[in-house]
């Protein structure tokens, strides 16, 4: 007998005796499987003599595992989810190409996605995204969107996920080295300038700030915009938490009391939520958050 046949035989009596341990008896287990009683009883036996010890006490109450059976059942486990991994990969191979629309925000994506979808890229090189940040976001003509509800409150669909950041008040070191970093928020509000996301005025907590700031400089629909006067020293602006780690310039201003938090889930149309791009484009945005120490809730 080869090694490979060999190997293949034990392969089928290992899933043989998992299904037996699963559904308690030999004839359940048989039967599920749409093959003989007889079969299923000698693929058990031939183990248990490839072994041999004894792998599973039968009575007229069903089939227990013994020790020994305990001992290897997680290994077997680990193997038939092996094997579904590596099937569903090629199921799905076919189905992981063409175009899928993503609309996010401009500074989501521009300032700290983007650098990472090369290895979404790499990933799925079949699969072009088509990133939409400037027009207004519609489930009805995009696959996936990454919104803040609260910003955001008509769109509806199948949440994909969820995580949440915060909105802090930040400035760049030369900012700091020539005007100083303020002492608290009425400071902020007499004395500093101030550079504001448009759609982040619409919160509560921004619009009290906003009527009583006397140096308000710079408001733009562009979070790339504003993140770029800030970096080069020129205000201060209300940015999510993450921003930070997109440029060592920027400098969270601690002794404010001030802070804001802001969900964003990633909402897709139902009809295709189980489709292999959306599956892809999730399991992408999982390893983007881990990565970045970002908490995320999964939802499907």
């Amino acid at each position: 007998m080869s090694t490979l046949k060999s190997k293949l035989i034990l392969l089928k009596e290992l899933l043989a005796l998992k299904e037996v341990v699963d559904k308690g008896s030999i004839q359940t287990a048989a039967m599920e499987n749409g093959i003989k009683n007889s079969n299923m009883s000698q693929l058990i036996k031939n183990l248990e003599d490839r072994f041999n010890t004894k792998l599973i006490n039968r009575s007229f109450d069903g089939s227990q595992p013994t020790n020994s059976t305990q001992i290897i059942y997680s290994d077997i486990c680990a193997i038939e989810e092996l094997l579904k991994k590596i099937s569903e990969t090629f199921i799905d191979m076919d189905s992981l190409c063409g175009a899928m629309s993503v609309w996010t925000e401009e500074g989501l994506c521009g300032s700290f996605i983007m650098k990472d979808l090369s290895e979404f890229y790499a990933k799925y090189p079949k699969i072009r995204l088509e990133l939409l940040m400037r027009r207004e976001p519609d489930i009805s003509s995009m696959d996936v969107l990454l919104i803040k509800p609260k910003l955001h409150p008509n769109i509806h669909g199948t949440v994909l996920f969820k995580f949440k950041t915060y909105l802090r008040f930040y400035t760049s070191k030369k900012y700091i080295e020539s005007r100083g970093c303020p002492k608290n928020i009425n400071d902020l509000l007499e004395n500093h300038d101030l550079c504001m996301v448009y759609r982040y005025m619409n919160l509560p907590e921004c619009q009290s700030i906003i009527k009583r700031a006397k140096h308000l400089n710079t408001i733009s629909d562009s979070l790339a915009l504003i993140y770029r006067l800030v970096n080069d020293g020129d205000g201060i602006a209300v940015f999510p938490s993450w921003f930070q780690e997109s440029s060592k310039n920027l400098v969270c201003i601690q002794n404010l009391d001030f802070e804001y938090e802001m969900e964003t889930q990633c909402v897709c149309r139902t009809e295709i939520a189980e489709s292999p791009k959306v599956r892809a484009f999730v399991n992408f945005f999982i390893d983007f958050c881990t990565g970045h120490n970002v908490p995320i809730d999964i939802y499907y």
